[in-house]
């Protein structure tokens, strides 16, 4: 599409100043590129990538952010747009300039002929998701991308990097028309979570029925307090909550089980209810639901050591220190990403002194063991 095409023109920001939407022109790839890094963090910059084409925000004669497109086909001769990357320099942010891209990117696909558009938001990007919510977008559940794509899936997956995007939600416009099912999507983590352990441990090689029963019994109790914690917390303060999976963790569970051995415990998350709330707003009650989050399972295993002395315990506290300690690294000792969308970053958000506190209790309990 020519680039006269994408041009908006002669609309103001929130500061009175114009802003350009045009396509990006190949000498400014760099500068882009320079822009987008000083957006992300470090490790997010590992894997940014570009794509079909690229919108850039101009203002007062600078580029002040990007969007990352994609167009790619669908069954039965549809199209799917993607937005793969939308980004704005840090000093612009406030202005309007991440609406402004957004429009041109739904008209950039309307213009392509595409059916649905997709994007993949962090769970805690509620910035970027009410962004995405005013313009028809929704988060849909595991169940529901199986109905709507069907085989197709793990291929969508793979062209939007759904396959390892942990904590990501899967939104696409047009919306789900029906309420998800959020007990289904716990109780299917659940199985999963339990497959995915007996695959790292091997377990179809032993022989001791401890062994397979004591998997499934350690992650319904340890994932079942986990989630408790959170609910109750969550109510006591008044915030209604609802449990969300992350589908795009267990290919990567997966693949650590089988290749490596090791265990990538993908627990999901509780979140509040609708698309409309801020992050930043509530950060302090989603900071006592995670710090309630993780001291259940935490309890039970500096139990579990106290109690290695009795036999039945003893006997069974290698898969439950296996199972415990994957499940309460993963959600406590890096709030940053990839692990952004597990309790620790909660905790830091809303307290680095109480995150430490809650770390050091966990490196303690790692190291006695």
């Amino acid at each position: 599409m020519a680039d006269l095409a994408l041009r908006q023109e002669g609309e103001l920001d929130r500061s009175g100043q114009e802003v350009t939407i045009r396509t990006m022109r190949a000498e400014e790839k760099p500068q882009v590129r320079r822009i987008a890094f000083r957006a992300f963090s470090f490790l997010v910059r590992l894997i940014f990538s570009w794509g079909d084409t690229v919108l850039v925000a101009e203002r007062a004669g600078q580029l002040v952010g990007g969007i990352v497109l994609k167009v790619f086909p669908l069954a039965r001769g549809r199209k799917a747009g993607f937005v793969a990357w939308l980004f704005s320099d840090p000093d612009a942010r406030g202005l309007g300039v991440g609406q402004r891209l957004v429009e041109a990117a739904m008209a950039y696909f309307d213009a392509k002929g595409c059916d649905e558009v997709i994007a993949g938001i962090e769970g805690h990007n509620t910035s970027s998701s009410k962004l995405f919510a005013t313009r028809g977008f929704g988060p849909l559940s595991p169940g529901e991308q199986w109905r709507r794509y069907g085989w197709q899936l793990p291929l969508i997956w793979w062209r939007t990097f759904h396959l390892t995007d942990v904590g990501h939600l899967f939104w696409v416009k047009p919306a789900a028309t029906q309420e998800d099912n959020p007990a289904a999507q716990w109780w299917g983590s659940l199985l999963l979570n339990v497959l995915i352990t007996w695959i790292s441990i091997r377990v179809w090689s032993e022989t001791d029925w401890k062994t397979w029963a004591v998997v499934p019994a350690t992650i319904v109790v340890l994932l079942g307090v986990r989630r408790l914690g959170m609910w109750l917390a969550a109510r006591a303060q008044g915030l209604e909550e609802r449990y969300r999976a992350w589908e795009s963790g267990f290919p990567l569970s997966l693949a650590i089980a089988l290749v490596l051995r090791g265990l990538y415990i993908v627990p999901g998350g509780l979140y509040p209810k609708g698309n409309d709330w801020r992050y930043r707003d509530l950060t302090p009650q989603l900071g006592r639901m995670a710090l309630a989050g993780v001291a259940g399972p935490l309890a039970l295993l500096w139990l579990a050591r106290g109690l290695a002395g009795v036999p039945a315990v003893s006997a069974v506290l290698p898969i439950i220190n296996y199972v415990g300690f994957s499940l309460i690294i993963l959600d406590v000792l890096v709030p940053f990403f990839p692990l952004a969308c597990f309790n620790g970053r909660r905790l830091w958000d809303w307290s680095p002194v109480i995150w430490a506190v809650v770390a050091a209790i966990v490196v303690a309990l790692v190291w006695i063991i």
